[in-house]
């Protein structure tokens, strides 16, 4: 647990670091638009990442030990934290707004995540039975240095500052647009209106509930997910006398259904409506917080009625194959792999819908910077509660379960709460704008009666004829 949790916390921090620079820029530094320069640079940062973390992948198949692992997963946790923060932004970024593009490069994004950290057990746990645990380290760095490959490629493939515009959805500006600072001989007044300006841009961007959305659908199904990360293995291993290569196969099943998942949304996601989508969303965290409350006791499924008593306080009863059901607790995995694809991928297409809304370079990486922390914030939490049970007592771990599960149910219903306050509020905003372009129209005055019959009627008439 230690060692798992590192990854996760450091994660947290990278995230903190970065998000509280990002921030820091849209209180101290120039008002731009996003321009091609920018995302070069965050392609760059990716590859740096990368490099450094096939460093520390080299570090642990050459020197295997758990101060080792410890503090190359330490680093390597700091560094996804970057990795997840540019990666997520690219893909929002590189594509129009709102087009199945976004959608897909948002889609795929979510998947490589997800599926690297649950396919990850199963290649992993067949390199290391075939060839050892330092070939699984060195197959990873070479994997990664493939990857940097394929961000240069990317990389010469952007154009340049100049070359085209980087449109956005509220104005076209070109990429070195800018809104300075105001200079230091101002008076006092007009740099305190400045300083509160940004302020107020920066409680915008941390209060808007398009935000709060996104982070209460991915934040809590972090949670679980970071917490099954740690309870299945031991689960697996303790309770169903599963080997690494079959623990692997329970996390590849979680994969498979997230993948399929997850490009079924991507594809159906643009025909919902606004209210389809978020009952859609509020679904997926009822169905996940009811597979990641019973995913334990679906083995259960085929005995008889008193051995889900017996076994559920008996800290160490064998498992009976013929008395279990194996095929429904498989079934429970791909359940959980589906719940899972429909609260994630939904949540990146939220924050790419609110990212998009804005203008400013550094209000768009500081949204992005927190929507990404707090999903760190959600996974360390859950690997901390993980590790409260004992590794031997089942019973406690399907309560630990359960419990979270409790809580994804409670954050489906502030999310559908917000979101239908979101919705009352978008209606208002759409009647005020048509009853104020009625008044317009109202006070508008219509030309004299003389100019209708002797210009306007005879052109209209003569339109029409043609």
């Amino acid at each position: 647990s230690a060692v798992i949790g590192s990854y996760y916390w450091a994660g947290f921090l990278g995230g903190a670091c970065i998000t509280s620079w990002q921030m820091s820029k849209v209180l101290g530094t120039e008002e731009e638009k996003l321009s091609w320069g920018h995302l070069r640079s965050h392609v760059t940062n990716l590859v740096i990442g990368l490099m450094c973390g096939s460093v520390a992948l080299t570090v642990e198949g050459m020197w295997p030990s758990m101060a080792v692992h410890f503090f190359t997963r330490f680093a390597q946790g700091f560094l996804g934290a970057f990795l997840f923060f540019f990666s997520f932004f690219l893909s929002i970024e590189l594509f129009q707004a709102r087009s199945f593009q976004q959608r897909l490069a948002i889609t795929m994004s979510t998947m490589a995540l997800h599926c690297a950290e649950v396919f990850g057990p199963f290649f992993g746990a067949s390199i290391f039975v075939r060839w050892g645990p330092k070939a699984v380290f060195f197959v990873l760095a070479g994997l990664s240095c493939v990857v940097q490959v394929m961000l240069l490629i990317v990389y010469f493939t952007l154009p340049k500052d100049g070359e085209k515009v980087l449109a956005t959805p509220m104005a076209t500006p070109t990429p070195s647009e800018r809104s300075p600072l105001l200079p230091h001989n101002v008076p006092r007044q007009a740099r305190l209106m400045e300083a509160r300006r940004r302020w107020d841009m920066l409680k915008r961007v941390m209060g808007s509930p398009m935000l709060w959305r996104s982070i209460l659908l991915v934040a809590p199904a972090a949670m679980v997910k970071a917490a099954l990360e740690n309870i299945l293995p031991l689960f697996a291993d303790h309770k169903l006398k599963y080997d690494e290569y079959h623990v692997g196969l329970c996390f590849t099943l979680i994969a498979v259904s997230f993948l399929c998942t997850s490009m079924l949304i991507s594809f159906s996601w643009g025909f919902l409506s606004e209210h389809g989508k978020t009952w859609f969303v509020t679904g997926s965290m009822g169905c996940l917080a009811l597979t990641s409350s019973t995913l334990l006791l679906a083995y259960m499924y085929g005995g008889h009625c008193n051995l889900l008593i017996d076994d559920l306080f008996d800290a160490t009863p064998d498992c009976a194959p013929f008395k279990h059901s194996v095929r429904f607790f498989y079934f429970s995995l791909w359940l959980f792999g589906m719940a899972s694809a429909g609260c994630f991928t939904p949540a990146g297409y939220l924050i790419g819908e609110y990212i998009d809304t804005l203008n400013n370079a550094a209000t768009k990486d500081a949204a992005n910077g927190i929507w990404n922390t707090l999903w760190e914030v959600g996974g360390c939490i859950g690997i901390a509660l993980s590790g409260i049970p004992n590794t031997r007592n089942w019973m406690e771990e399907q309560l630990l379960m359960a419990f979270l599960g409790f809580i994804i149910m409670i954050c489906a219903f502030v999310f559908f709460w917000l979101s239908m306050l979101a919705g009352v509020e978008e209606d208002e905003d759409d009647r005020s704008g048509f009853c104020g372009k009625a008044c317009c129209m109202r006070n508008q005055k219509l030309p004299p009666k003389d100019k209708m019959h002797s210009e306007i009627l005879p052109a209209a008439k003569s339109a029409l004829t043609n």
